[in-house]
């Protein structure tokens, strides 16, 4: 069964809403973009947080330390290395001279003991776990030629790595 009103309309006309449905409609989308507008401020937030303490850089900083140490015990090994920031600082570096030595031998490919402030300025970049050590790095000023312990001292320097 038709209704008169049903009877009267083309197929290809849409059913009309009833009067109040379009009002409440309208106050859901209102309310939907509120809630949106609300819900991207509060995502921006959040982000500027983020930013602000580097949080996603300390999150690198220490996975890229688990990765490196692999402890057996990452959660006694993590709370060490962020009391470790807290106590030095939060550029504290995770590589040790053994390591830096390592470096600079791939870097010194013809076993000359020494390489040049451009190769030197490129593995620190390699090492360089944060932005701030990557800028640090790239506005350093290297001599034409360095030998491991210079290299080591310059890593020291755009690292704080642990002696």
């Amino acid at each position: 069964l038709k209704s008169p009103i049903d009877a009267r309309r083309t197929p290809s006309q849409p059913r009309s809403a009833p009067r109040g449905a379009m009002v409440a409609e309208t106050k859901d989308a209102k309310t939907m973009v509120e809630e949106s507008m609300a819900t991207n401020e509060e995502l921006r937030k959040a982000n500027d947080y983020i930013n602000q303490h580097r949080i996603i850089e300390l999150m690198n900083d220490l996975c890229a330390a688990v990765c490196f140490h692999k402890p057996d015990d990452v959660c006694g090994f993590l709370l060490q290395e962020l009391t470790q920031r807290e106590n030095e600082g939060e550029e504290h570096g995770f590589f040790e001279d053994q390591e830096i030595n390592a470096v600079f031998g791939l870097v010194d490919l013809m076993q000359t003991s020494v390489i040049t402030g451009e190769e030197a300025r490129g593995a620190l970049l390699s090492l360089a776990n944060s932005q701030k050590q990557k800028e640090t790095v790239e506005t350093m000023s290297f001599p034409e030629e360095l030998d491991v312990n210079m290299f080591r001292q310059c890593a020291r320097d755009a690292l704080r790595i642990v002696s």
